[in-house]
């Protein structure tokens, strides 16, 4: 069967991880900034420690009840691991700071993506994103993708904050797939993480092509450190590659 949809997934397959360490500072500032305010200090070693553990109470509920939790809700986790006196307005600010450093310090396209999408649109194909959102929210991340410049070939969009499941729940996926008004057999996903964007794919029927590349990414190189044979249809590590591995697909379907 013809692929008609081709849904992307956003960290590590459309954009890279890059630029995390500025982000991290503007976010530590806009912290320090808050916490001095009910006249409390914190070691840079002290939030350091408080952001790595509030990134395992994220991935804690990401892998397990396949939902994520809003920025509100981890910097609220956060506040309470470095017990903080209570401010609700100190950790909206903070949540807000987490969210948008993104903006200011973006991560970049990944090499030859937008070929590939430009390619994509002049052949029809549909073109969905499906990204499950950490400190950044889906409304946060089309901004991202607007001031590169790639926001315009997407049809549709799958946000884990905005649906409220995380991949690989098919809700994530079937969210595109039914305002696309296609099948599954007739859509393509790809993601670089085995567990969740490659297992959710194939689990409704979709066709998957694993995106693997050099990649220096903690996060990726845990979440697939137990995957490293993929169910993916395909596997490319480069842009490049992808028109080969679509036009293999198709012939196979």
């Amino acid at each position: 069967m013809q692929i008609k949809l081709i849904t992307i997934d956003f960290w590590n397959t459309l954009f890279d991880s890059s630029n995390g360490i500025k982000r991290n500072s503007v976010r530590q500032h806009t912290f320090a900034e808050e916490i001095s305010k009910l006249n409390v200090q914190i070691s840079s070693e002290q939030f350091q420690e408080a952001v790595q553990a509030s990134w395992e109470f994220f991935n804690n509920i990401w892998l397990n009840e396949q939902r994520t939790p809003d920025t509100f809700e981890t910097i609220s986790f956060l506040w309470s691991y470095l017990k903080l006196p209570y401010s609700e307005d100190a950790i909206i600010v903070v949540a807000k700071s987490f969210a948008e450093s993104i903006l200011d310090y973006p991560p970049n396209l990944m090499p030859s993506v937008k070929d590939v999408l430009i390619s994509l649109k002049s052949k029809n194909y549909k073109i969905g994103l499906i990204s499950d959102t950490g400190f950044t929210p889906g409304i946060i991340l089309k901004k991202v993708m607007q001031n590169a410049g790639v926001l315009e070939y997407f049809d549709y969009f799958s946000f884990s904050d905005e649906t409220g499941v995380s991949k690989p729940n098919p809700l994530a996926y079937n969210a595109i797939l039914e305002k696309a008004e296609i099948s599954p057999e007739n859509a393509l996903h790809i993601g670089d993480i085995e567990k969740t964007d490659i297992l959710g794919a194939k689990g409704i029927g979709m066709k998957a092509i694993r995106f693997s590349p050099d990649n220096s990414d903690e996060q990726f190189k845990i979440l697939n450190n137990k995957h490293k044979d993929s169910i993916a249809d395909y596997e490319i590590t480069h842009w490049k590659e992808f028109e080969d591995a679509l036009n293999y697909i198709e012939s196979k379907s």
